[in-house]
């Protein structure tokens, strides 16, 4: 799930930026204080999205926390401001994108699509990585041969990261509810972890299965 970290302070156009990401498939957190989005900051979200000029704390000294919190964190930045130096400041400390306002829309959405777009990737441990849209696996650059049961396991564990996958969702979503043993259910499990870190999937102490957030 692609989860927005949106700050704008103008309340008709967070407002209009909210429902379009929703609408978009989006989940989307918004904030108009400074304060409020900083004392909220966490890692977990696809993209981040910042004015600068915003009640109490300004976008770029949230944006500078972000950085210590997730430096890979992906944000954009919108604003009226023209200061060339604030604009320099904020590339300088992570921003991805700038964008000036007035802007339509759509100017918007796409440059959103950029980096959503490009950031469904699932890190699972050194060199080792889940390409999300494509369902494949990646280590130290070259592709591991998945079955395509293993990996729409991989994707609905890492879809549902942090949270508790039953055996009855994998019959659902990997055999379209056909009912499975327990025993093929592990036997796959097992195939699947073969060619992952070691411990990244977990037992559940009820019978399932996790990835940690």
């Amino acid at each position: 799930m692609k989860k927005i970290f949106l700050l704008e302070d103008d309340f008709s156009l967070n407002e209009t930026i909210k429902e379009m990401l929703e609408d978009s498939g989006f989940v989307v957190d918004t904030f108009y204080n400074g304060q409020k989005a900083f004392d909220n900051i966490l890692a977990d979200y696809t993209l981040y999205i910042l004015d600068i000029n915003v009640p109490n704390i300004n976008g770029i000294s949230i944006l500078e926390k972000l950085k210590t919190i997730n430096p890979n964190a992906k944000v954009l930045i919108i604003s009226a401001n023209i200061n060339i130096d604030q604009i320099i400041e904020a590339y300088n400390k992570g921003c991805d994108d700038y964008l000036k306002k007035p802007f339509d829309i759509q100017e918007l959405k796409l440059k959103i699509e950029k980096y959503t777009n490009t950031l469904n990737i699932e890190t699972l441990g050194k060199n080792i990585y889940f390409d999300m849209s494509k369902k494949s696996l990646i280590k130290d650059e070259k592709d591991i041969y998945l079955t395509k049961s293993e990996k729409n396991l991989l994707f609905l564990l890492l879809d549902n990261r942090g949270e508790k996958i039953s055996h009855h969702q994998i019959e659902e979503f990997i055999y379209d509810g056909v009912v499975k043993s327990s025993n093929a259910i592990r036997t796959l499990m097992k195939r699947l972890r073969q060619k992952l870190p070691e411990n990244l999937i977990k037992n559940s102490i009820d019978e399932g299965y996790f990835i940690e957030k």
